[in-house]
């Protein structure tokens, strides 16, 4: 029988993608757990395998070498499986860069005016049994400028809803080749976008470049205090540079729904900073952007299965070489 692999999720539940694959023979097998040694041993023999945040890693890439055909991860990065290493093991990568984007972009929005408006900090005030109204330190959204780093899909919508609040917005996406956006102002680096922004919202990938893209060097370069919003990657956000920003004013606030490490440490003191706002990775959640997560995946593995063309290849140079056939 044909065997998917799924090596980790965060579902109620894998009927979506047994509905999609067991009609074609295939059986859905859940690791117990997803540390190397677990998925190196169930990788062996497998036809395919859905990743979520699992760390794949090269002996789990060489277990599934030869009979896998793809590896389709449940969502849009894919920084967690060596796609070099997929590549000359001839297995496809696929994701899904198409759910959850006006999700992420309201979840910004709303992190954005939580820490803008002081919203999280007069809540946590009031359930503590205070009732002080702010005297300083929040100031009217319209005319303040909001940077993006990142225009794709989810940086266009955040642009959009920010739009609507009078924000004067800035972008900076070096990917980008011809600008149709006439209401947000290109600018050349990430040095100019952050310069004069009284909010920065990060929508950019995870590299080796942008790691700690907002770090000491280019706090350094904030005038205005401006508050940082990541619902993107945990690594584009260096902690340790934004405490310290935090503590010496260089920051106005931090919002961040990712982090390098997460859980974010019990004890870490942006969990409990007056101006840091955290959520726990959920900005990509609803109800229905998970149900077409879970099938535009499943469907990934399904189209390997019948040899057809996938929806959103990451490393298309597999098909061209001849890779990911049936077999």
């Amino acid at each position: 029988m044909t065997r998917v692999l799924v090596t980790d999720h965060v579902f109620g539940s894998l009927d979506i993608e047994r509905s999609v694959l067991e009609p074609l023979g295939a059986e859905v097998v859940l690791a117990p757990a997803a540390d190397e040694d677990t998925l190196v041993r169930l990788a062996a023999g497998v036809d395919a395998m859905l990743v979520c945040y699992a760390r794949i890693t090269e002996p789990v890439v060489a277990a599934a070498a030869g009979t896998c055909r793809v590896m389709a991860r449940y969502g849009i990065g894919y920084d967690n499986i060596p796609v070099d290493r997929a590549t000359q093991a001839g297995i496809l990568v696929t994701n899904v860069p198409d759910y959850c984007l006006d999700e992420v972009a309201d979840h910004t929005m709303a992190l954005l005016l939580s820490v803008g408006r002081g919203v999280a900090h007069a809540y946590v005030g009031v359930r503590e049994g205070g009732w002080a109204v702010p005297q300083s330190g929040i100031h009217r959204l319209r005319g303040r400028r909001l940077a993006l780093i990142g225009t794709g899909r989810i940086g266009r919508r955040v642009a959009e809803r920010a739009l609507a609040f009078g924000l004067e917005v800035v972008g900076y996406d070096p990917f980008v080749t011809n600008w149709d956006l006439p209401q947000v102002t290109r600018v050349g680096s990430v040095e100019e976008a952050v310069a004069e922004a009284d909010f920065i919202s990060l929508h950019a990938p995870m590299s080796a470049e942008n790691h700690h893209l907002i770090g000491a060097q280019s706090i350094a370069l904030m005038r205005r205090a401006p508050v940082v919003v990541n619902t993107s990657r945990g690594g584009l956000v260096d902690l340790d540079a934004c405490l310290t920003g935090l503590d010496s004013g260089r920051l106005g606030g931090v919002a961040l729904d990712v982090t390098e490490v997460e859980p974010l440490p019990a004890g870490h003191p942006l969990r409990t900073h007056p101006r840091a706002v955290i959520t726990p990775h959920a900005a990509f959640y609803s109800a229905e952007a998970q149900d077409e997560l879970q099938a535009r995946a499943a469907d990934e593995v399904a189209r390997a299965l019948k040899g057809e063309a996938p929806r959103c290849p990451v490393n298309p140079q597999v098909l061209q070489a001849g890779g990911a056939e049936p077999a």
